[in-house]
């Protein structure tokens, strides 16, 4: 597939021994004349997207999909743990060690919803080789101990409080008020329990207690952390047959494993449609009352069998709110009494993904008239009634705004650009045109310059207007934060009388055994 008007670059085709263990399934060029080419193994399933963006910088990002079916935070302390010593290296900071011995600037890794990533970046091709065998060791074999769960994930203190990084990570986050509205929108949103889009990957501090372990980890590695689900992202200039002899020798460790159960490719699962609209009610605890937030949600169109609609929606969703005399800042923000402070978007590419408005600073007498001012807003919008309208001029003035951006960044920053787009082909694309169509969207910026008032209008009123919504209305609590600060209190407290000088002191021992541990 060829997009753009650069000529194609030529590249040598694979020898026999690459062609034998790899095929190349897709090569696309783009405006700018980088060219992306995918491969799969013959022998594992492992994928493999080079892109040959110019420079001196080699990038990888090593993307997974991972499902969770509870909020245990299986995808995000594995993330962590997979740092910790592999097979070939049981060492722990081994991994960045020697990252930085091939020039590069580290590692590093986040872990989403519906994917987990790893990344480094290097000064050349040759620490890139050098180093992308060690990583894979890391990520399919890694050691996993007891004493790494200990430290990393959670643990009690020889006083008898809870810790571990991954602990401490979470315990920051789980009751802010943008975790705490976020998480019930998504309950909400997808109400089936078996649905993986509904439970927090990071871990929820009471699972993290009591129902992580490391063997339901280890157990979460062998089902997802396989050679089929695993898309290495390449960009930069690297020889793609030394980047083949590499794989190709690595592939040997692989198969030496021995056949692996049958792979089921992540969320594939269907997504019951949303029927009706839902309101939530939350609270989060702060000890400021003046403002809250309100999300209101609706179902898109899928990632995965309509990504430019969803693309299309997006571009929608981003006019109504981009800047101050867009349609819904100037209603809710730039009035004499504002309804919210701020007004943002956001859409989930998912399976069947979430597109929902956040209204930030809302005076909280204010609450209960968000979501009544933006209905009548949306249908104002579409009649053509209202001070506010969709002006065509302006829309197509964004849509090439748009465009000058998505040059700009595959320029400045291509392989971020580059990456972020292949990691949602990784998770939901299933050809080379859905490929093409998440690295190359200026294509359809051009498309949408041609489309009518009628067609936005269409657009907004099907998804905005018709779908069902969900609602969250979230404010602050005083009380909420003293509720929790004496739940965790006396829920210390009570350990520490169970536990008896003692069983503390046993606990400080096996910590510090598990520290020295980690350490040789």
């Amino acid at each position: 597939i060829s997009s753009g008007h650069t000529m194609p670059h030529h590249e040598a085709p694979l020898s026999k021994e690459h062609a034998d263990s790899f095929e190349k399934l897709c090569s696309i060029t783009l405006h700018n004349g980088v060219v992306v080419n995918k491969y799969r193994s013959r022998l594992t399933g492992m994928h493999v997207i080079l892109a040959k963006v110019e420079g001196p910088i080699v990038s990888g990002y090593f993307a997974l999909a991972t499902e969770a079916s509870d909020d245990d935070g299986l995808p995000h302390t594995l993330e962590h743990l997979v740092f910790l010593g592999s097979e070939e290296y049981p060492y722990k900071g081994i991994l960045d060690l020697l990252a930085n011995r091939c020039l590069a600037s580290g590692t590093n890794a986040w872990t989403d919803t519906d994917h987990t990533a790893y990344t480094i970046e290097t000064a050349g091709s040759e620490g890139f080789l050098n180093h992308l065998p060690i990583y894979l060791d890391h990520l399919l074999y890694p050691t996993l101990t007891d004493s790494a769960f200990m430290t990393e994930v959670y643990h009690v203190t020889g006083e008898g409080e809870d810790a571990g990084v991954v602990y401490s990570e979470m315990q920051s986050r789980e009751n802010s008020g943008a975790d705490r509205s976020f998480l019930a929108l998504q309950r909400a949103f997808y109400p089936e329990p078996e649905c993986g889009y509904r439970y927090e990957t990071g871990g929820i501090l009471k699972n993290l207690r009591n129902t992580t372990t490391n063997e339901r980890i280890k157990a979460y590695h062998r089902e997802f952390y396989r050679p089929e689900n695993l898309h290495l992202i390449i960009t930069g200039q690297v020889d793609s047959a030394s980047l083949f002899d590499v794989l190709v020798k690595f592939e040997d460790k692989i198969i030496s494993k021995g056949p692996l159960p049958p792979y089921t490719r992540p969320w594939q699962r269907p997504v019951a449609p949303l029927t009706e609209s839902v309101r939530k009610d939350v609270v989060y605890p702060s000890n400021t009352h003046d403002t809250g937030r309100v999300l209101v949600a609706w179902r898109g169109p899928s990632a995965s069998t309509a990504y430019r609609e969803l693309l299309t929606l997006t571009v929608l969703m981003e006019y109504l709110t981009y800047s101050s005399v867009s349609a819904l800042p100037a209603t809710f923000v730039e009035i004499d009494d504002p309804l919210a402070s701020d007004v943002t978007h956001y859409v989930s590419e998912n399976q069947a993904s979430n597109c929902y408005l956040k209204f930030s600073g809302v005076p909280l007498e204010h609450m209960e008239k968000v979501e009544p001012a933006l209905h009548a807003t949306l249908a104002s919008l579409y009649a053509g009634t209202g001070v506010e309208r969709i002006d065509l001029s302006e829309l197509h003035e964004y849509l090439e705004n748009l465009i000058l951006t998505e040059h700009s960044e595959l320029e400045t920053s291509p392989r971020d650009t580059l990456a972020y787009a292949i990691i949602g082909d990784a998770l939901y694309g299933s050809s080379c045109s859905d490929l093409e169509h998440r690295v190359d969207k200026v294509s359809w910026y051009r498309e949408l310059l041609t489309r009518p008032l009628s067609f936005w209008l269409g657009l907004l009123k099907q998804y905005l207007l018709d779908m069902p919504s969900v609602v969250i209305l979230a404010r602050p609590s005083a009380a909420e934060a003293l509720r929790l600060d004496q739940e965790e209190e006396l829920r210390v407290e009570s350990r520490k009388q169970e536990l008896g000088v003692a069983g503390l002191k046993a606990l400080e021992d096996e910590l510090l055994e598990a520290e020295l541990f980690n350490e040789v």
